[in-house]
């Protein structure tokens, strides 16, 4: 495969001609659960993503693996309402959107049976060269008689057999293009231990998997797998877990094989990052519904669908339920429950085909979390000092403990407490508090999640990061802006900004300071920096169930997600110093939403209050890492960077303590300290940190104290949403590319 395969376009959009475009065509605005959706996401799972994993599925694995491309399926979404004029017109609007981002030859559509205009994208297929379609539900002749026959499937396998037929007229295309990317001699070939790596298994949960090893052993593709007999499939209804941990170790493995350590840096994950898939019910249903109240009946249905998930997934039904509601009643329910945690699993394929990565879906939670978790959003979010921070710390342990307890079976906890790579968590679960043993999950790991409840949003993130792609260059602070908000008359905020500024020659980013969101606009604009930071207060609200800046607290003005969305106002890359700014427990309008709507790729916030110093000081330390970066870059990734300058600050933080309260100076300079940091960078040492900490607080005082869960924590407040795990520093990328590409 020759590295003029892979087109550049702008520095920032990366596409194949061999790549292969999928099209939804229906009436929706946006991703919403429903049949059609449903249906399309489920037969996207049996597509390849490329013509050339027909030709060599595992070269294609390899090949993405050795130059840093990550690929997924190349997705759209063509309303319906394009086809009300011509054919022609609609192609148009196609093209021009399609052309923006890739130079794809095939395109395939998945088209919604209930669509008002059959008649025009017959017609409009028929003006596309290379296009196949499928049609969901069961159309009828009155839709079909729309369409050339010839072009439609029904499967992953009937599309590559319509693909195959036309391959000399696509090679001749491709080569008329300009490309040198031969697939004429299309022999799709399956590694003969294929069926062995990857077993198909009659368990929804274990699909995700199976699909995802088929992007690179094509054993699907090879020999459509033979329907379970009945036994097999009670069999594996039960083993779901055993099943999934299997699956992931032999994706693991399937990387390791191309694992080549001349080109992996010695901190670098040594496994591709997990999707742990985390479902929460949706705690505040009843705000939904206004100024609507549920009777009891309706209290007991929003009850048995949000049914809590055992280890091994079975469903816990209380006496309550079945008392309230009938058998079949709850039986519906439950199927309804089924059929959203399976869309679920069709999100999470969808970003694990990015970087061929395994999937981990863990028990869903709901009510047994609640109260709890609520916690957070009363009295534990309002404290302004030491006492009420400590608190708050206090009850997040207690949280992890709960969510491991709840979530995580003993297996599971094992393959994680061994497993190197980083974890992207569908969830709306704070999972970064989460305990596998005496630590919090982000202590051991790099964690960065996608918000559950926006579905939406979930595949926007997707896309985002199948369509462009984002490079951290070595002037990275150069291109850093700090935007710096709060009323003139907020003394205490005016001297932390003065303390950042102070260090804006030797760093060398830029700052302003706002009071209005035009000013905010205005600045954004003019800098356009690669990682926008903003210094300011925060908070949420809870009518609408929201969050939002506080640009100047004296006069009332905010900073919405409307405001971000309309003004455009975002980085690559955004860093959130203000308080409660994630908030947890059922908040639908985050800001985090909105800067990916805006064009983020990841956006690090906050769960809770952050005292003005500490907050400041990690900003500095942040920035003076990435000073160093502009050297030789040892991070793989942003989620690597910002996951390790957090845990850091619990180091640093808890020792600065222990030197107040003894009345010494200041001093983290020195080698004990350094060796720590460094340590830190590398998982297998993370938890022997601690305990050469333990016993550096014993050498600054006798009496220090030493039980983890009173160091300072204020790292663990911090969460880091979207897919940083793809955000990679150009340099590492360079540096760890096949020499070829040199």
């Amino acid at each position: 495969m020759a590295k003029e395969s892979v087109v550049y376009l702008k520095g920032d959009l990366v596409s194949s001609i061999s790549e292969i475009q999928y099209t939804l065509i229906s009436k929706e605005i946006t991703y919403m659960p429903g049949d059609f959706f449903d249906s399309a996401f489920s037969l996207l799972r049996e597509f390849p993503k490329s013509l050339l994993q027909l030709k060599d599925s595992w070269h294609f694995f390899n090949f993405c693996y050795r130059w840093v491309l990550r690929r997924g399926i190349n997705l759209y979404t063509f309303q319906d309402i394009f086809f009300s004029n011509s054919a022609h017109e609609a192609l148009v609007l196609f093209e021009d959107l399609s052309k923006f981002y890739n130079k794809d030859l095939v395109r395939v559509f998945i088209i919604d049976a209930k669509i008002d205009h059959h008649q025009r994208v017959g017609e409009f297929l028929k003006l596309i060269p290379f296009s196949y379609f499928h049609i969901t539900g069961a159309p009828g002749d009155e839709i079909l008689n729309n369409y050339d026959q010839w072009k439609r499937f029904s499967n992953g396998h009937e599309l590559i057999s319509l693909i195959k037929n036309d391959l000399p007229a696509i090679d001749a295309a491709i080569q008329e293009s300009g490309g040198n990317v031969l697939i004429s001699d299309f022999k799709l070939f399956s590694n003969q231990h294929a069926n062995e790596l990857n077993p198909f298994h009659a368990n929804a949960i274990a699909e995700t998997n199976y699909f995802i090893a088929n992007q690179s052993l094509a054993n699907f593709w090879f020999n459509r797998p033979k329907p379970p007999t009945a036994d097999r499939v009670y069999f594996f209804r039960n083993k779901g877990m055993g099943i999934q941990l299997d699956q992931i170790q032999k994706i693991d493995g399937m990387h390791l094989g191309n694992h080549d350590d001349s080109h992996v840096s010695p901190i670098a994950p040594v496994n591709p990052s997990l999707i742990i898939v985390a479902p929460y019910h949706f705690p505040r249903t009843e705000m939904l519904y206004g100024e609507y109240t549920l009777d009891e009946t309706g209290k007991m249905l929003v009850r048995a669908t949000h049914s809590e998930q055992k280890h091994n997934y079975d469903f816990i039904i209380t006496p309550e339920m079945f008392s309230s509601l009938s058998q079949v009643a709850v039986s519906t329910l439950l199927e309804i429950e089924e059929k959203h945690l399976k869309n679920l699993d069709h999100l999470a394929y969808l970003h694990a085909l990015l970087n061929n990565s395994p999937v981990l879906r863990l028990p869903a939670v709901g009510r047994s979390i609640d109260v709890q978790l609520s916690a957070f959003i009363g009295e534990l979010s309002e404290y302004v000092d030491d006492k009420g921070k400590n608190k708050a710390v206090d009850k997040i342990h207690v949280l992890g403990e709960l969510m491991s307890k709840l979530l995580i079976h003993e297996n599971v906890k094992s393959i994680l407490e061994e497993r190197d790579g980083q974890l992207v968590c569908m969830t709306d679960l704070p999972i970064e508090w989460l305990k596998l043993g005496s630590y919090p999950l982000s202590l051991t790991h790099d964690v960065c999640r996608i918000p559950e409840f926006n579905l939406s949003s979930v595949i926007n993130i997707y896309i985002k990061n199948q369509r462009m792609v984002f490079r951290i260059k070595p002037d990275i602070v150069k291109k850093t802006l700090i935007v710096h908000c709060a009323g003139k008359n907020d003394d205490d905020m005016q001297e932390v900004f003065d303390l950042i500024d102070d260090c804006q020659g030797s760093l060398g980013f830029n700052s302003v300071r706002c009071v209005t969101v035009e000013e905010v606009s205005i600045a954004v604009k003019k800098f356009n920096p690669d990682l926008l930071i903003f210094d300011c207060h925060g908070d949420f609200e809870e009518k609408g169930l929201s969050s939002f800046l506080t640009l100047d607290f004296d006069n009332g003005v905010e900073l919405t997600g409307k405001d971000i969305i309309e003004h455009e106002i975002f980085a690559p890359l955004v860093f959130i110093s203000a308080c409660r700014t994630q908030p947890n427990y059922g908040y639908v309008k985050l800001l985090s939403d909105a800067f990916f709507q805006a064009g983020a790729f990841s956006v690090t916030a906050t769960y809770l209050p952050i005292l003005d110093y500490s907050a400041a000081s990690l900003l500095i330390r942040m920035l003076s890492e990435l000073k160093k970066e502009s050297g030789d870059s040892a991070f793989m990734n942003w989620l690597a960077f910002i996951a390790h300058t957090l845990r850091t600050s619990l180091v640093i933080q808890t020792i600065q303590k222990v030197q107040l309260d003894n009345n010494l100076v200041i001093d983290t300079d020195n080698a004990a300290v350094s060796k720590m940091l460094a340590d830190l960078k590398l998982f297998s040492n993370r938890e022997k940190v601690i305990l050469e900490l333990k016993k550096h607080l014993l050498t600054i005082s006798s009496t220090a104290d030493i039980l983890f869960e009173n160091f300072e924590q204020d790292w663990l407040f911090y969460t880091t949403m979207g897919r940083a795990d793809l955000v990679y520093f150009e340099k590492w990328v360079l540096a760890h590319q096949p020499e070829i590409i040199k």
